[in-house]
Protein backbone atom coordinates (compact mmCIF):
# COMPACT_ATOMS: atom_id res chain seq x y z
CA UNK A 1 0.00 0.00 0.00
CA UNK A 2 1.15 3.81 -0.88
CA UNK A 3 1.17 6.27 1.53
CA UNK A 4 -1.31 8.07 1.00
CA UNK A 5 0.10 11.99 2.00
CA UNK A 6 -2.98 13.91 4.03
CA UNK A 7 -3.25 16.81 3.62
CA UNK A 8 -4.14 19.42 6.12
CA UNK A 9 -7.30 21.36 5.05
CA UNK A 10 -6.85 25.20 6.36
CA UNK A 11 -10.00 26.01 8.15
CA UNK A 12 -11.03 29.84 6.95
CA UNK A 13 -13.94 31.32 8.06
CA UNK A 14 -15.51 33.48 5.51
CA UNK A 15 -15.41 37.50 6.25
CA UNK A 16 -18.51 38.07 7.84
CA UNK A 17 -20.94 39.89 5.60
CA UNK A 18 -22.87 42.77 7.34
CA UNK A 19 -26.48 41.94 7.39
CA UNK A 20 -27.30 46.21 8.58
CA UNK A 21 -29.08 48.04 6.61
CA UNK A 22 -30.16 52.04 6.75
CA UNK A 23 -33.75 52.84 7.92
CA UNK A 24 -35.24 56.21 8.19
CA UNK A 25 -37.55 56.68 11.27
CA UNK A 26 -39.77 59.77 11.67
CA UNK A 27 -39.66 61.30 14.70
CA UNK A 28 -41.77 64.65 16.39
CA UNK A 29 -40.40 67.80 14.65
CA UNK A 30 -37.53 69.06 17.49
CA UNK A 31 -37.18 65.67 19.20
CA UNK A 32 -34.62 64.24 16.74
CA UNK A 33 -31.89 64.76 19.57
CA UNK A 34 -34.24 63.30 22.36
CA UNK A 35 -34.84 60.05 20.41
CA UNK A 36 -31.53 59.28 19.82
CA UNK A 37 -29.88 60.41 23.46
CA UNK A 38 -32.60 57.88 24.41
CA UNK A 39 -32.00 55.11 21.96
CA UNK A 40 -28.45 55.20 22.90
CA UNK A 41 -28.66 54.87 26.46
CA UNK A 42 -31.22 51.89 25.93
CA UNK A 43 -28.98 50.42 23.49
CA UNK A 44 -26.15 50.28 26.32
CA UNK A 45 -28.47 47.89 28.52
CA UNK A 46 -29.70 45.99 25.87
CA UNK A 47 -28.49 42.58 24.18
CA UNK A 48 -29.21 44.31 20.88
CA UNK A 49 -26.57 46.55 20.31
CA UNK A 50 -24.70 44.44 17.87
CA UNK A 51 -27.57 44.59 15.56
CA UNK A 52 -27.01 48.13 15.45
CA UNK A 53 -24.72 50.37 13.37
CA UNK A 54 -24.86 54.04 12.71
CA UNK A 55 -27.48 56.45 14.16
CA UNK A 56 -27.44 59.68 12.53
CA UNK A 57 -29.59 62.90 12.38
CA UNK A 58 -28.89 64.69 9.24
CA UNK A 59 -27.54 67.78 10.10
CA UNK A 60 -25.23 70.62 8.79
CA UNK A 61 -23.73 73.45 10.43
CA UNK A 62 -24.85 77.16 9.64
CA UNK A 63 -22.90 80.17 10.30
CA UNK A 64 -25.12 82.83 11.44
CA UNK A 65 -25.16 86.73 12.14
CA UNK A 66 -26.88 87.82 15.29
CA UNK A 67 -28.69 91.29 15.09
CA UNK A 68 -25.51 92.73 16.60
CA UNK A 69 -23.27 91.71 13.61
CA UNK A 70 -21.60 88.92 15.80
CA UNK A 71 -20.35 85.36 13.78
CA UNK A 72 -21.45 82.46 15.20
CA UNK A 73 -22.10 78.53 14.05
CA UNK A 74 -24.65 76.60 14.81
CA UNK A 75 -25.83 73.29 13.89
CA UNK A 76 -29.02 72.75 12.08
CA UNK A 77 -31.39 70.10 11.16
CA UNK A 78 -31.33 69.73 7.38
CA UNK A 79 -34.51 66.98 7.58
CA UNK A 80 -37.05 68.08 10.61
CA UNK A 81 -38.37 64.88 11.88
CA UNK A 82 -36.51 62.30 11.02
CA UNK A 83 -33.41 60.03 11.78
CA UNK A 84 -31.41 57.35 9.91
CA UNK A 85 -30.80 53.99 11.97
CA UNK A 86 -28.54 51.26 10.75
CA UNK A 87 -29.78 48.06 11.65
CA UNK A 88 -30.14 44.61 11.33
CA UNK A 89 -33.65 44.51 11.18
CA UNK A 90 -36.20 41.52 12.96
CA UNK A 91 -39.04 41.44 14.60
CA UNK A 92 -37.31 42.40 18.16
CA UNK A 93 -34.93 45.38 16.94
CA UNK A 94 -38.54 46.63 15.19
CA UNK A 95 -40.10 46.74 18.77
CA UNK A 96 -37.16 48.07 20.17
CA UNK A 97 -37.33 51.30 17.85
CA UNK A 98 -41.10 52.09 17.94
CA UNK A 99 -40.59 51.76 22.13
CA UNK A 100 -38.25 54.49 21.91
CA UNK A 101 -40.46 58.09 22.61
CA UNK A 102 -40.43 60.61 20.32
CA UNK A 103 -40.68 57.87 17.32
CA UNK A 104 -43.60 57.90 15.30
CA UNK A 105 -43.08 55.13 13.03
CA UNK A 106 -40.74 53.92 10.00
CA UNK A 107 -40.61 55.68 6.42
CA UNK A 108 -41.96 52.96 4.37
CA UNK A 109 -45.22 51.05 3.19
CA UNK A 110 -47.91 51.47 5.95
CA UNK A 111 -45.50 52.46 8.23
CA UNK A 112 -42.57 49.19 7.81
CA UNK A 113 -39.64 48.97 8.11
CA UNK A 114 -38.35 49.86 4.33
CA UNK A 115 -34.20 49.62 3.80
CA UNK A 116 -32.48 52.66 1.86
CA UNK A 117 -31.34 51.45 -1.06
CA UNK A 118 -27.73 51.68 -1.42
CA UNK A 119 -27.40 54.67 -3.45
CA UNK A 120 -29.89 56.56 -1.92
CA UNK A 121 -27.59 55.96 1.26
CA UNK A 122 -24.43 56.67 -0.55
CA UNK A 123 -26.81 60.31 -1.57
CA UNK A 124 -27.96 60.76 1.99
CA UNK A 125 -24.41 60.02 4.21
CA UNK A 126 -22.63 62.38 0.83
CA UNK A 127 -25.71 65.22 1.67
CA UNK A 128 -24.40 65.22 5.29
CA UNK A 129 -20.75 65.40 4.79
CA UNK A 130 -20.56 67.71 2.09
CA UNK A 131 -23.25 69.97 3.99
CA UNK A 132 -20.57 69.70 7.17
CA UNK A 133 -17.54 70.76 4.34
CA UNK A 134 -19.56 73.58 2.90
CA UNK A 135 -21.23 76.03 5.32
CA UNK A 136 -24.37 77.40 4.23
CA UNK A 137 -24.83 81.04 5.54
CA UNK A 138 -28.04 81.69 7.13
CA UNK A 139 -28.92 85.77 6.85
CA UNK A 140 -30.50 87.79 9.37
CA UNK A 141 -31.73 90.56 6.79
CA UNK A 142 -34.04 90.86 3.75
CA UNK A 143 -35.29 93.56 1.54
CA UNK A 144 -37.20 96.44 3.31
CA UNK A 145 -35.64 95.82 6.83
CA UNK A 146 -35.33 99.06 9.00
CA UNK A 147 -31.06 98.60 9.93
CA UNK A 148 -28.81 100.77 11.63
CA UNK A 149 -25.12 100.95 11.17
CA UNK A 150 -22.97 100.22 13.42
CA UNK A 151 -19.34 100.73 12.17
CA UNK A 152 -17.64 102.52 9.61
CA UNK A 153 -18.18 106.01 7.86
CA UNK A 154 -22.08 105.51 8.10
CA UNK A 155 -22.20 104.86 11.64
CA UNK A 156 -25.27 106.15 13.53
CA UNK A 157 -27.22 106.19 10.05
CA UNK A 158 -29.97 104.28 9.86
CA UNK A 159 -31.72 103.27 6.52
CA UNK A 160 -33.73 100.39 4.74
CA UNK A 161 -32.07 97.38 2.93
CA UNK A 162 -32.83 97.56 -0.48
CA UNK A 163 -30.68 94.48 -1.54
CA UNK A 164 -29.22 91.32 -0.21
CA UNK A 165 -25.92 89.92 -1.75
CA UNK A 166 -25.76 86.63 0.19
CA UNK A 167 -22.39 85.17 -1.73
CA UNK A 168 -19.91 88.06 -0.83
CA UNK A 169 -22.59 89.06 2.69
CA UNK A 170 -22.64 92.10 1.70
CA UNK A 171 -26.02 94.39 1.80
CA UNK A 172 -27.42 97.82 0.00
CA UNK A 173 -28.68 100.09 2.39
CA UNK A 174 -30.61 102.95 1.47
CA UNK A 175 -29.30 106.06 4.15
CA UNK A 176 -30.40 109.79 3.61
CA UNK A 177 -27.29 111.68 3.27
CA UNK A 178 -27.87 115.94 2.96
CA UNK A 179 -31.58 115.05 2.66
CA UNK A 180 -31.09 112.58 -0.45
CA UNK A 181 -31.35 108.94 -0.64
CA UNK A 182 -28.18 107.74 -0.96
CA UNK A 183 -28.00 103.12 -1.44
CA UNK A 184 -24.35 102.26 -0.23
CA UNK A 185 -23.18 99.20 0.23
CA UNK A 186 -21.96 97.69 3.74
CA UNK A 187 -20.87 93.73 4.59
CA UNK A 188 -23.43 92.15 7.30
CA UNK A 189 -21.67 92.98 10.28
CA UNK A 190 -21.90 96.60 9.87
CA UNK A 191 -25.26 96.97 10.36
CA UNK A 192 -27.87 95.99 12.72
CA UNK A 193 -31.46 95.23 12.51
CA UNK A 194 -33.39 98.08 14.00
CA UNK A 195 -35.42 97.81 17.20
Amino acid sequence: MSEESVEKKETVEPAKVSTKRWYVVRTYSGQENKAVAYLDSQLKESDLREKFGEIVIPTEKVPTISESGKKKVKTRNFMPGYVMIEAEMDERVKGFILGVPSIISFVGPKGDPSPLRPDEVVRMKGRIDEREERQVTEVPFKSGDKVKVISGPFSTFKGEVSEVNEDRMKLKVTVTIFGRPTPVELSFTEVELER
